[in-house]
């Protein structure tokens, strides 16, 4: 949510990325689909996208003869609008963690698992209306060297006595702010759901005058990499690209997972050909390709155990035993509440 992703559902500004993978014919598609040979695929652009398309699009544009035509970025409300007006030209989407839930099953199809293998999937990665692009992670992300110690939990984030400087916090409330406020006052991961929001703002209270606010990752990078903030979240690989260029610490031993996913719109002209590619992009290989280009983790177990992904230390999926799971079904049918009373905490 990030090594170099450079768009979100929020509508990052990415430039748009379009173009088509032409394949040799033979076979694919849906009989009577439209476009049978075909399939538009849309993501986030920039790095992240350019990642995907090395170690998934063009590869399996290859394999399978069927064109994939590139888009992005991610736009929720055009989805639903295409898919309201029975006129969809998407046919794969990668969505973020807030979209996708049961709550949106009227937008989405069903994801096949007749055709995506799920028995080596890591868990929670093969869902109902969605597969898991990756695993992510929001992390506490520290200045090491304006620090007098290394933070250990959620709950050094908000000593600012111990802890002197600035915070930074996703200004969006299901971004993690909330969970982290939670924890910090004591609360048991398995004890988070349904989230007490009144709970979590009277914790934000304590150091609500010592918040920065961030609203792109790129934000969060630069409040980092300046030392406007001295410790807050982050997405990964965000915090990592910080530590490019200054002093930058990631603690493990406690983080919010939250993961990129795929979904295929109601009524898409070639969900079918969806379908084949997520089955492609489920495999050990694709993922194990997937992994050498960016910094997150990849959605199979075997390719999570690669020596070669295992040797990165802020990879999320070698420490999943420390993660807190978002979930993101509560969220779904509670973020428009949440926000509104979330946006009236932040005006008094």
């Amino acid at each position: 949510m990030h090594k170099h992703k450079l768009g979100t559902w929020t509508g990052l500004a990415v430039t748009a990325l379009a173009f088509t993978l032409t394949a040799t014919a033979c076979g694919g598609g849906e009989a009577g689909s439209a476009g049978a040979d075909s399939l538009t695929v849309v993501s986030y652009g920039g790095p992240y996208q350019e990642a995907q398309s090395t170690a998934f699009f063009k590869p399996f544009a290859e394999q399978s003869g069927i064109s994939v035509t590139e888009d992005s970025p991610t736009d929720y409300a055009q989805l639903r609008t295409m898919v309201d007006s029975g006129r969809p030209t998407w046919d794969l989407v990668l969505v973020a963690n807030d979209f996708g839930t049961e709550a949106d099953a009227k937008y989405l199809e069903p994801i096949d698992y007749s055709v995506v293998e799920p028995s080596g999937l890591i868990e929670g990665a093969d869902q109902k209306y969605r597969l898991a692009a990756d695993i992510e992670a929001t992390v506490l992300a520290y200045r090491t060297d304006k620090l007098p110690a290394e933070p250990q939990s959620f709950a050094d984030l908000f000593d600012t006595q111990k802890f002197p400087g600035k915070r930074m916090f996703n200004k969006l409330p299901s971004g993690g702010v909330l969970e982290a406020a939670l924890l910090a006052d004591g609360v048991a991961p398995e004890d988070l759901y349904p989230l007490d929001v009144d709970r979590a703002l009277a914790k934000l209270d304590t150091i609500k005058d010592e918040i920065v606010w961030w609203e792109t990752s790129a934000q969060s990078q630069q409040l980092l990499a300046s030392g406007e903030a001295t410790m807050g979240l982050a997405w990964v690989g965000r915090a990592v690209d910080a530590g490019k260029e200054a002093q930058v610490g990631i603690n493990w031993d406690e983080w919010l997972q939250v993961d990129a996913y795929w979904v295929i719109p109601k009524g898409a002209p070639n969900a079918g050909n969806a379908q084949k590619m997520l089955g492609y992009i489920a495999e050990e290989e694709p993922q194990k390709e997937f992994a050498s280009l960016i910094g997150y983790g990849p959605i199979t177990k075997a390719a999570a155990e690669d020596p070669a992904v295992k040797a990165d230390e802020n990879r999320p999926t070698n420490h999943l035993d420390t993660q807190v799971r978002v979930d993101d079904e509560w969220w779904g049918e509670n973020a428009e509440a949440v926000n509104e009373k979330f946006q009236q905490w932040l005006l008094q």
